[in-house]
């Protein structure tokens, strides 16, 4: 009996475990050349707000930090107030850093951004990073 019940404890764990981790992937974009390598993953997590979007920003570049992420759908743009998480996103390529951020889909819903648009990353080296947008599942 005690074997079952410790079973079956294990069983529960390990599957409240495994839904803490699954996250649902909305949009990834790429872009790599021959010096060059950026890239972000937009996902919600289960754990967060119904309108919480997270968004992974992965450089191979010398940045400090992001200064500000621009959403532009043909000539409407707009500037997207974002929180850095406190995740820490890892990779075994020592050159690759990681900005993990948080923003509201409301923003993006109250100015009308449709689903296909571009994101533009602004760092604070000054450099832009342009990549494709989908936020629409």
């Amino acid at each position: 009996m005690k074997t079952s019940l410790l079973l079956l404890f294990f069983v529960i764990l390990t599957k409240l475990s495994y839904s803490q981790q699954v996250k649902e992937i909305i949009d990834y974009q790429y872009f790599r050349d021959d010096e060059s390598y950026y890239a972000f993953e937009l996902f919600k997590s289960p754990s967060s707000k119904n309108d919480a979007l997270m968004l992974n920003f992965t450089l191979n570049s010398a940045c400090k930090k992001i200064d500000k992420i621009y959403i532009q759908a043909g000539a409407k743009q707009v500037k997207l107030r974002f929180k850095i998480r406190g995740d820490v996103v890892s990779s075994d390529n020592p050159d690759l850093r990681f900005y993990p951020i948080i923003f509201s889909s409301k923003d993006l819903e109250e100015k009308e951004v449709g689903c296909e648009a571009i994101i533009i990353f602004k760092m604070d080296n000054g450099l832009t990073y342009t990549l494709p947008f989908n936020k629409c599942i």
